[in-house]
């Protein structure tokens, strides 16, 4: 049976998680290029707060209308021939923002690009399921989490290095399209070996995952944090700016810290549960600590400011790739559905990070930004009751079940 699992799962592998992971992260360079940016574009193309919002979520937005359909097409015809039609279109996106000129052009123009982005989140769990085995699950969405995070953390960093926006979106466009090349020569839907998935109805898949109570309620709490997170981020770099009067490329530095924090927790968070073998007290531990570090981070002296957004952002990343890996530890979904229960989950996150920034806490809080804060850092909190829900999934029983079934 050994023999059997090294062919199952071989080394090739590894290549379809770093070509999903770099993927996602040239996709978040180009979209939080727009954050780094902020204190140019909100003037240029005179942006309020909320059309600021709007434009950076963009790509989220999108998501929320393709995500689920994204997960049954995936199911029905495959993650390669999907993620490859929606990349063309991205592309076309990413060129034509380098010319947009008004808000509508460039809302437009980050929608379209939003959409390889929302095929690969939303499919992630399902190729990863039929990559990987179950046991790696938790790790290797945690390092996925970890490649394509540091896209934010780069586009946070360097972009305001760039002459003009002109050349930094430029390279974004390229940089994306070199990876795409290499994804219609490299990517395969399942390994070699494995018994293809059964062909259902296109409904069925979407179905099935409709009728898990526990899809719906992780879906729930990723729309929570993913807009909690979304919220500080967003409109961080534009607060250390107008506040504390910190230089575009200081505020931009120091907002990297947070995404650098998660990006390293979207690794570390996944390996905890692994050696816990606990699922939901780990995660609400890591969501209570967070809501609290990224409400402090904007009252907490500058000397500390640093270590405290690196702090935030390190226990939060911790959070997200556990919810998507949630479609494979439950015992209703698995591989065969959890495409579209990845849609749901992806739908719900999406959505939350287009609306609680744009119409939530940027239309309360406007330009008070102490205020943007503690509503983030309260719609983390309002997660934990959702949580509390989830079955008590314990990953080392499941692995055991795992062993003695093979």
């Amino acid at each position: 049976m050994s023999g059997i699992n090294n062919q199952l799962y071989t080394s090739y592998r590894w290549v379809i998680l770093l070509l999903m992971g770099l993927l996602t992260f040239s996709g978040n360079v180009a979209q939080f290029q727009v954050a780094a940016f902020s204190y140019q574009i909100i003037p240029h193309y005179s942006l309020t707060p909320s059309q600021y919002a709007s434009v950076l979520n963009a790509p989220m937005l999108i998501s929320v209308f393709l995500s689920l359909i994204g997960g049954s097409l995936a199911d029905r015809y495959g993650v390669k021939n999907v993620v490859t039609v929606a990349l063309g279109v991205s592309i076309l996106g990413a060129f034509y923002r380098v010319y947009t000129d008004s808000y509508s052009e460039l809302l437009v123009s980050m929608l379209l690009m939003g959409i390889f982005q929302s095929m690969l989140g939303t499919n992630a769990s399902k190729i990863f399921g039929l990559w990987f085995p179950k046991k790696e699950a938790g790790v290797v969405m945690g390092i996925f989490f970890f490649i394509s995070m540091a896209g934010n953390t780069v586009g946070l960093a360097i972009s305001t290095y760039f002459p003009s926006t002109y050349s930094a979106f430029l390279t974004a466009a390229v940089f994306i399209t070199v990876l795409a090349i290499l994804w219609i020569v490299l990517a395969k839907n399942q390994p070699r070996y494995t018994t293809p998935q059964p062909v259902l109805p296109f409904n069925h898949y979407l179905s099935v995952a409709a009728r898990s109570r526990n899809v719906w309620i992780g879906g729930l709490a990723a729309l929570l944090f993913m807009g909690a997170g979304m919220s500080v981020l967003s409109f961080l770099p534009t607060a250390l700016n107008t506040v504390y009067g910190m230089s575009p490329a200081k505020a931009g530095l120091m907002s990297s810290l947070y995404s650098l924090g998660t990006m390293f927790g979207s690794f570390i968070g996944p390996v905890i549960i692994e050696k816990v073998g606990k699922v939901k007290p780990v995660l609400i531990s890591f969501v209570f600590v967070g809501g609290l570090f990224s409400y402090s981070t904007f009252i907490v002296p500058v000397p500390l400011m640093w270590l405290n957004l690196f702090i935030a952002g390190l226990v939060v990343g911790g959070i997200l790739p556990n919810i998507y890996a949630l479609p494979l530890r439950l015992k209703e979904i698995g591989p065969i559905y959890a495409g579209s229960a990845g849609g749901i989950i992806s739908t719900l996150q999406m959505l939350g990070a287009f609306v609680i920034p744009t119409f939530v806490v940027g239309t309360i809080a406007g330009s008070n930004y102490n205020l943007v804060f503690i509503l983030s850092g309260c719609i983390y909190l309002a997660g934990i009751p959702l949580l509390l829900l989830l079955p008590n999934i314990n990953v080392k029983e499941q692995l055991i079940q795992k062993v003695t079934s093979v």
